[in-house]
């Protein structure tokens, strides 16, 4: 019978808490933009929204890391970009795989797969957006927000 209680055992096993979380936020092509990273002990969950709701959600592995054919975006780096909910686009698993590059870079001995939310605007105003400055921003946010 389960009593509730934790043994010695498992409390020492478990995950430290509170999780390390850290949050940035800026201005992209006059949009707030908020992210939101939470390293668990298993995987790193990053958010980037325009809405304030989690969005498409991707999950990013990588079979084989060094960072010298991470940083070169070499073919001998296989990935993996599965999206768990929401809809697919290009766009988002070219973003997705950008951001599990930057901290598979930042940090190269760091094996955990990165789960990635993102809500993006397609459109300001009716005007396109511009992606380069999208990925400059999210590559700075992602870079403050260090959790590994």
């Amino acid at each position: 019978m389960n009593t509730g209680t934790i043994s010695p055992e498992q409390s020492r096993s478990s995950t430290k808490f509170p999780l390390q979380t850290k949050q940035a936020a800026r201005v992209i092509n006059g949009v707030h933009t908020e992210t939101l990273i939470t390293g668990f002990q298993d995987k790193i969950l990053v958010i980037i929204t325009q809405y304030g709701k989690v969005g498409s959600l991707a999950y990013v592995t990588f079979d084989s890391l060094s960072s010298k054919s991470l940083s070169s975006f070499s073919t001998n780096v296989t990935t993996d970009v599965n999206f768990l909910l929401g809809g697919f686009s290009s766009l988002y698993q070219f973003y997705a795989l950008h951001i599990a590059t930057i901290i598979a870079n930042e940090n190269p001995n760091d094996r955990r797969s990165v789960v990635i939310g993102l809500a993006l605007k397609d459109a300001v105003n009716g005007e396109d957006v511009d992606n380069k400055e999208i990925i400059n921003c999210i590559e700075l946010m992602v870079r403050e927000c260090k959790v590994w």
